[in-house]
Formats: C-alpha cells, sequence, structure tokens
C-alpha cells in the first residue's frame, strides 16, 4: 500500500445573488468583493457539478 500526497485544484462556476447595487459592490475593496463571494457560493453544490482541473503529487511512501 502506498500513501499519496499532494494538490488538486478545481475549477468551478458559480452563480450568487448579493444584496447590493451594482455601484455599492465596485465601490468595496476587491478584498472584500472576494470575501462575499466566497461566503455567497454553495461550495458542496459548486464542487459536485465540476472536474478536477489539476492534480499535483507531492509525495509518495510506502505504508
Amino acid at each position: 500500500m502506498i500513501r499519496i500526497s499532494g494538490t488538486a485544484t478545481v475549477r468551478v462556476n458559480y452563480e450568487v445573488e448579493l444584496e447590493l447595487t451594482e455601484d455599492e459592490f465596485y465601490e468595496l475593496a476587491e478584498k472584500k468583493q472576494n470575501e462575499l463571494i466566497e461566503s455567497a457560493i454553495d461550495w458542496w453544490d459548486a464542487l459536485l457539478n465540476e472536474q478536477t482541473d489539476e492534480i499535483e503529487v507531492d509525495d509518495i511512501e510506502e505504508v
């Protein structure tokens, strides 16, 4: 048996609704915009409907 560790990159499509006007959204700093979007995404649903974009193997060890 081996143990593999690494990283996987997943790209998801999303659509969210925020209780802001477009002007209010663009008045926010980019970091705050991203935080609002990230907190509004239904990650479980988004991940179920997408595919892995990239997988990197960092380490393999015998166990």
